[in-house]
């Protein structure tokens, strides 16, 4: 079986490639880049800059083999992933199953190449919320039910397509917004493996059609900033994770590969 994963060069996004490898017999990994910003020595020590130091020491600590092990990497700029050079790359090929995981958006021809065959990690629980950081803003809305992930089609819109399932993480004490976050990966990977199995058996992919909710949110990159992530830490001192497992839970809509 031979698959195509589009991501990104992150700590996260290694892991998650490199996991995949071990059930399948050829790996072809289409990594974008982004140009890293220099930062000066006053904005380091910011709470956004911490935040995102300790993202990396927890990535670092649940995912230690940060590195491609793939024979076939190609590393391509932050949204060249549509480039016709890749594309017939990608159609040479010829994979059973394509993947993305943190890449830029996909689109045509690619986006058809492989008709029911081209699915998507989206870190948050879909259609409950949808853009950026879908991981963080349950901690800002004290909402952490919705924290997750959802494999799903790929479609032309932004995590829109058709749900395959739902993965919830495990929480305890301790925990944090980036602890939980690997913990989501890690789950989400065990459930790729079964994914991967049935398209090894020749059996189709599930489908869910994404349902309408009302408190539906949506996010983008620029919501997030050094106020917003001093109230997270306010929730997080203020025992949200304790507040959360001892709390009853709100009962949501979630799609498992064993229900419909």
């Amino acid at each position: 079986m031979k698959i195509v994963i589009f991501t990104s060069d992150g700590i996260r996004h290694k892991y998650f490639a490199n996991s995949l490898r071990k059930y399948v017999d050829e790996t072809l990994v289409i990594s974008e880049y982004k140009k890293t910003i220099k930062t000066n020595k006053e904005k380091s020590t910011s709470t956004l800059e911490k935040h995102f130091q300790l993202r990396n020491v927890t990535e670092k600590k649940f995912f230690p083999d940060n590195d491609f092990f793939h024979d076939k990497v190609i590393s391509i700029a932050y949204k060249e992933a549509n480039s016709e050079q890749i594309f017939q790359i990608v159609k040479k090929f010829n994979p059973d199953l394509m993947v993305v995981f943190g890449s830029s958006i996909i689109k045509e021809p690619l986006l058809s190449l492989k008709p029911g065959r081209f699915i998507n990690l989206h870190l948050g629980l879909s259609p409950y919320y949808r853009g950026s950081g879908t991981n963080f803003w349950p901690f800002i809305n004290k909402e952490l039910e919705y924290v997750g992930s959802t494999i799903l089609h790929l479609d032309p819109g932004i995590d829109t397509g058709d749900i395959i399932t739902h993965v919830i993480p495990r929480f305890e004490i301790g925990d944090n917004v980036h602890t939980v976050g690997c913990k989501v990966i890690q789950e989400s990977v065990n459930i790729f493996y079964k994914i991967i199995e049935n398209v090894k058996q020749g059996k189709e992919l599930k489908r869910t059609k994404q349902f309408e909710v009302l408190d539906s949110k949506y996010y983008k990159n620029s919501d997030f900033n050094e106020d917003i992530l001093k109230k997270y830490i306010k929730n997080l001192e203020n025992g949200i994770i304790e507040n959360y497992l001892t709390a009853t839970k709100k009962q949501l809509k979630l799609i498992t590969l064993d229900n419909d």
